[in-house]
């Protein structure tokens, strides 16, 4: 994995860059043109007007996590455009965030008695409703206000500012989210979500428990963290051959944390998914020190960027057949790229902790089943 280049985070928000830029020229211009307070004016209107876009999205994701709360299902994160709230972990900034999402919440239930339609149906409609609720209602605020009065000041310009934004923006995600589609990589809106939960087939409780644990780890929920029933569902879709390729690849994640070298072994020799050949590279690189067997289950894998755990699980092998070659200095390159991508997506406790044994002397020494 190579580092973030700075071209690709600009581009990653060039919005907001594009947005500070015309900021600061229109302050700039509008200063010179006339005075400095309507250039005051100015810089508190442009202000509130993201301020504004900004209240829409977290007020939406807020209704989702109502949802949530009402159905009994436990939030784990919160996330508007890029400012993240994990549980335990507190706000975070970061800068891994879809195009298409300006935010999202991630909630689960915690036991398999609440993973049902309703309570998913509920949890998805709360940040619609929110949006469909106040985006038309601040818009008549707006219309029905007098001329003149406060909003003539250059800080209630601003203000006015923020409440059209808001408005505007809160109407427009409640448009967005209610006529059902699909984004980028296939990623369903929330009518698109309500309709699979209301009329897809309903598929069993391992396959469910397995998605929600993968889901929990790709937003770096640990799996000490997990609800047992998650671990149940994984510990017998494991052995099962017909089972979603997830489920040995999250036993093999589950041994890693808790060093039981057998069980990972066992893991990613039952795989006969493609995703099993990566997680016999790693048992080849981190517990025989093998780098011919590594680099022959690693030929040809390209693990898919939209699966984050995938791809960071490659470049940890990466290092460490670089470690093994002698390479120091290409090994310390890949951990520390490893490290600034761990950085930019906010608290990953698993990640991290298997980081910082990778870069550890004894790197791979795992004890057989003893934590």
């Amino acid at each position: 994995m190579r580092p973030t280049s700075l071209r690709e985070k600009l581009s990653d928000a060039a919005g907001w860059v594009m947005a500070g830029c015309g900021l600061v020229a229109v302050i700039v211009i509008v200063a010179v043109q006339t005075s400095i307070d309507n250039a005051l004016g100015a810089g508190v209107l442009f202000v509130g007007l993201f301020a504004g876009g900004f209240l829409s999205t977290a007020v939406h994701e807020v209704g989702h996590a109502v949802g949530a709360h009402l159905v009994g299902w436990r939030v784990w994160t919160v996330s508007v455009l890029g400012v993240v709230f994990k549980r335990g972990h507190g706000l975070s900034l970061s800068a891994k965030y879809s195009h298409d999402v300006g935010g999202y919440v991630l909630a689960s239930p915690p036991d398999d008695a609440h993973d049902s339609r309703w309570r998913s149906i509920v949890f998805t409609a709360g940040g619609p409703l929110v949006s469909v609720l106040t985006g038309p209602l601040f818009i008549y605020w707006l219309i029905a206000l007098p001329p003149g009065g406060w909003r003539d000041t250059p800080f209630g310009a601003g203000l006015l500012a923020a409440i059209m934004a808001f408005g505007i923006a809160s109407s427009w995600a409640a448009l967005a989210t209610l006529i059902p589609s699909r984004g980028r990589g296939g990623r369903p809106n929330d009518m698109r979500m309500i309709l699979d939960a209301a009329f897809s087939r309903e598929p069993s409780p391992d396959v469910r428990g397995v998605a929600w644990a993968w889901a929990l780890f790709e937003h770096g929920v640990e799996p000490d963290a997990w609800p047992r029933w998650m671990h149940a569902a994984i510990a017998r879709s494991a052995i099962n051959p017909w089972a979603s390729p997830a489920a040995p690849l999250l036993s093999f994640f589950v041994a890693l944390q808790t060093d039981h070298e057998t069980a990972a072994r066992e893991a990613a020799r039952r795989s006969a998914h493609p995703v099993g050949k990566l997680m016999r590279a790693y048992v080849h690189a981190y517990f025989d020190n093998d780098v011919q067997a590594a680099e022959a289950e690693m030929s040809g894998m390209t693990p898919d960027a939209e699966e984050a755990s995938l791809v960071l699980l490659s470049s940890f092998v990466t290092a460490r057949i670089a470690a093994l070659k002698g390479d120091a200095h290409g090994a310390e390159r890949a951990l520390a790229a490893i490290a600034a991508e761990l950085e930019a997506d906010g608290p990953k406790p698993y990640w991290n902790a298997l980081l910082a044994r990778a870069a550890a002397p004894r790197v791979g020494k795992f004890a057989d089943g003893r934590a």
